[in-house]
C-alpha cells in the first residue's frame, strides 16, 4: 500500500480545489453538505479575519499524488480563562464560543473511504508533531465517527487533556419507506398538526405547496420576513446573509438548493430553506405566519408537505439537524432517530490543562 504524505495548501490552492475536493468528499463517509468545498470555502471567504485567523489546511496524498484526505483547519489566538493566551486550532465552519458565524454541523476529516483509518491516523500524527497549537476544538463531531474513536480510544494525541465540552442530539428521519406508514407511526397530536389539519388550511383558500431552486434574493427576503414575524428578528443578516446567498448560488449550480413554500390564495404563509445533496435533505431554516388560523401550525403543516415529497422521490433522509423549537421539542415529535454529537476540546497547554482539570473537579463535587 502506498505511503500517505501530509502537507498544507495555501489559500490560492484552496480557492481552486473545488472539483478534486468534492470528488474526494463523494468517496468518503462524512457529511456531503457541511464539508463540501462550497460550504467550507465560502465560510472562509466570509467569516475569516486575515489578521486573526491563519489557514491550516492539511491535505493527505498517496505516492501518485492523489488527494486522499483533507483536514480543513485554521489557527487563531484566543484568551482562555480570561487571562491566558492560547493558540486554538479548529475546523473551518466553526468559531467556537467567540463569534457569531454560520452554524456548521458534522465537521470531520475528509478521508478516502477505502483508507479512512490509515489517513485519519496520519492526520493526527501530523497534528501531534506540530508545535503550532495549544488547544484543538473539534465541534459538531459525530460520536460514532472513526475520528472520535481514534481520538478517544487510541490516544491519537497523547499528553493532551480530552474534554467533552458539549454533547447534543441531531435529529433525522429515514424516508426509505412510505409516507402513510410514517404518519401512522406518529402520535395523534403530531399527526393532526402535520397532516390532518390540511383540511382546515384548504378551507381558507387555494392552497399550493411549491418548490423553487432559484430566485435566491426573493426567497431569502421572504424567509427573513416570516422569521421576523415568528421570532422578532430576521433569520439571516449581514455576514450570515452574505454567506447563505453565496452558498445558495454555488450549490444551485449543482441542483442542490431547494426552497419550498406553502401558500394560500397566492400569499406565502411558510417557507423552508433546504439543501438536497446525494438524496439527503438538510433543513437549514424556516419561517412562517402562525396567525393565519388559531388551530393551525403552519410550520408543522409545511414539514408534512416536504416530508411527503421526500418519501415520494429518491430522498433517503430528511435531516432536521440539531437545535430546538421555540415552544416545543418538535423534532422529537417528528422522529425518533438521532445522532449523538459532541464538541471535543483537546488541550495541550499545561496551564490550561490544570485549570480545566480543576474546573471539572469542582463541577463534579457541586
Amino acid at each position: 500500500m502506498s505511503k500517505i504524505t501530509i502537507s498544507q495548501w495555501d489559500e490560492n490552492k484552496f480557492s481552486n480545489s473545488q472539483d478534486e475536493w468534492n470528488e474526494l468528499l463523494a468517496n468518503s463517509n462524512v457529511d456531503q453538505l457541511f464539508l463540501s468545498w462550497e460550504w467550507q470555502y465560502t465560510w472562509w471567504q466570509v467569516f475569516a479575519i486575515p489578521s486573526q485567523m491563519q489557514l491550516c489546511l492539511l491535505v493527505a496524498t498517496d505516492d501518485e499524488n492523489n488527494l486522499v484526505g483533507i483536514a480543513s483547519l485554521y489557527l487563531s489566538t484566543v484568551t482562555a480563562a480570561k487571562f491566558l493566551k492560547v493558540r486554538r486550532l479548529q475546523f473551518i465552519g466553526n468559531c467556537w464560543r467567540t463569534r457569531d458565524t454560520m452554524r456548521t454541523e458534522l465537521l470531520d476529516f475528509i478521508t478516502l473511504k477505502s483508507r479512512s483509518t490509515e489517513i485519519t491516523r496520519s492526520l493526527f500524527e501530523y497534528l501531534r508533531n506540530s508545535k503550532e497549537w495549544d488547544e484543538f476544538i473539534i465541534a459538531g463531531l459525530r460520536e460514532d465517527s472513526e475520528t472520535y474513536h481514534i481520538l478517544s480510544h487510541e490516544s491519537a494525541l497523547p499528553g493532551c487533556y480530552l474534554r467533552r465540552a458539549e454533547s447534543y442530539p441531531s435529529y433525522y428521519l429515514s424516508t426509505k419507506g412510505n409516507f402513510a406508514d410514517y404518519l401512522n407511526s406518529l402520535g395523534k397530536n403530531t399527526r393532526l398538526r402535520l397532516f390532518n389539519r390540511r383540511k382546515i388550511l384548504e378551507s381558507l383558500g387555494r392552497t399550493i405547496f411549491s418548490v423553487d431552486h432559484e430566485n435566491i434574493d426573493n426567497n431569502f427576503e421572504l424567509l427573513n420576513k416570516l422569521h421576523l414575524m415568528r421570532w422578532g428578528y430576521p433569520a439571516f443578516s449581514k455576514q450570515r446573509l452574505e454567506f447563505n446567498k453565496k452558498v445558495a448560488t454555488l450549490l444551485s449550480a449543482r441542483n442542490g438548493l431547494c426552497f419550498s413554500k406553502l401558500s394560500v390564495n397566492n400569499s406565502p404563509i411558510s417557507i423552508q430553506y433546504n439543501y438536497e445533496i446525494s438524496n439527503h435533505v438538510y433543513n437549514i431554516q424556516g419561517g412562517f405566519d402562525d396567525t393565519i388560523h388559531h388551530k393551525l401550525a403552519p410550520g408543522y403543516l409545511h414539514f408534512g408537505y416536504v416530508i411527503e415529497r421526500a418519501f415520494n422521490n429518491e430522498t433517503t433522509c430528511y435531516d432536521f439537524l440539531a437545535g430546538e423549537g421555540k415552544n416545543t421539542p418538535y423534532k422529537e415529535n417528528l422522529t425518533e432517530k438521532k445522532l449523538d454529537i459532541v464538541d471535543m476540546q483537546v488541550i495541550r497547554n499545561k496551564l490550561l490543562k490544570i485549570l480545566y482539570t480543576a474546573y471539572e473537579l469542582v463541577k463534579t463535587n457541586e
